[in-house]
């Protein structure tokens, strides 16, 4: 004889052979930027790294006035995110302590009631657990001193760090069993340690995560390759 709760769960999939989804990531995140420098523009900022900060901040708001007293060939002309051929980057940061949440809604986009008119609790995961829930996790890009992306190179890092939330605007439709972690494929790139990601795969359909968040710091530096100059 089936239990109450296994009454439930069918009662429950009779009513919704279809369920509606958003998956929601928190809570910090943001953009980052790769991209290759002269010689002379590293060999100029490489022991000013602390100035390199302020000066690309002010680069940001007015280049012109930002290279008032800078030298000619040692002189960044436009924001750092335009210095990325490397890498660019943006999205929730990859970390085992950030949480996803998985948001049911109905078939309109709004938030799902329960039977006492409130909303249905969020199920929350952190990073961590989702490999181990059966979610496939892997890094598609490595991009450091070490990669054949810079080797040879010298490079510049830059990095807008951002507190908010990621979500898929797109909902997600699912079976009656709702979200299922082992559908779940998220890719991240490596930025020199910053791991960030900006879609996820879910049951083989793509959905790319839009952004709500505010800017808390940034950070900039000059850097080069391996085997620099041969």
């Amino acid at each position: 004889m089936a239990t109450i709760k296994e009454k439930k769960k069918l009662i429950k999939t009779i009513k919704n052979p279809i369920r509606y989804f958003r998956l929601n990531f928190s809570r910090y995140g943001g953009e980052v930027a790769m991209g290759t420098i002269s010689k002379e523009q590293y060999e100029h900022w490489i022991e000013k790294q602390s100035e390199f900060e302020e000066y690309m901040v002010a680069v940001d708001f007015d280049a012109e006035d930002a290279n008032k007293d800078i030298p000619k060939k040692a002189q960044f002309d436009r924001p750092f995110y335009e210095y990325s051929d490397i890498c660019h980057l943006s999205g929730p940061e990859w970390d085992d302590s950030q949480t996803m949440y998985i948001e049911e809604l109905d078939k309109d986009g709004k938030p799902l009631e329960n039977d006492e008119g409130g909303y249905v609790q969020d199920i929350q995961h952190d990073f961590g657990d989702l490999e181990s829930l059966g979610a496939l996790i892997k890094c598609t890009e490595e991009h450091n001193a070490s990669s054949k992306s810079c080797e040879n190179e010298y490079y510049v890092f830059g990095q807008y760090f951002n507190k908010g939330g990621w979500h898929t605007p797109d909902i997600i439709k699912t079976g009656p069993n709702g979200i299922e972690i082992d559908k779940l494929t998220i890719e991240m790139a490596n930025a020199d340690g910053f791991k960030v990601f900006n879609e996820i795969e879910y049951d083989g359909e793509v959905y790319y995560l839009e952004e709500d968040s505010t800017g808390k710091s940034s950070s900039f530096y000059v850097n080069c390759g391996d085997r620099i100059d041969g």
